[in-house]
């Protein structure tokens, strides 16, 4: 996969880097912030669907480049933790939607509540895979050298 004629994953990643982090971030602040919750609205969810939509093209693009390569094995932590990204993602996107269905509704606290626990859980583990991958990205990328 290339883009005007340069690897699609390098590319594709910001988009999964930027969107996901700053997607979880709001996530939780609607989860614990009255206010947010107002002001973001159905933008949290979006972000969310739009980032899960994201991973597996950035994957794909990922394993491209990787058999473009030669699949060299300094590359084998960044795919084992780029794996992890699509069902954290997807669980964020879905948490997010539930939630956001759920209070422009209104309903009980105690339903609020355990979504609210269930958007922090999922944004958690979808930052934490984001970075973990990201970040073994870049050690394959500039360790190799």
């Amino acid at each position: 996969m290339e883009i005007n004629g340069l690897p699609a994953h390098p590319l594709l990643v910001h988009l999964v880097v930027v969107l996901l982090p700053l997607t979880a971030l709001a996530a939780i602040l609607v989860s614990l912030w009255p206010a947010a919750q107002r002001k973001l609205t159905f933008l949290v969810p979006l972000g969310a669907v739009i980032g899960a939509i994201a991973v597996p093209v950035t994957t794909r693009a990922g394993e491209s480049l990787a058999e473009k390569l030669g699949n060299p094995p300094f590359i084998s932590q960044h795919e084992e933790y780029g794996e992890k990204v699509l069902p954290w993602a997807v669980a964020l996107a879905v948490t997010t939607t539930a939630q956001w269905l759920y209070l422009r509704r209104g309903g009980s606290k105690a339903v609020r509540i355990l979504l609210s626990l269930a958007v922090i859980a999922s944004a958690a583990g979808t930052a934490l895979y984001v970075f973990l991958t990201g970040d073994s990205g870049a050690r394959a990328v500039w360790e190799s050298k």
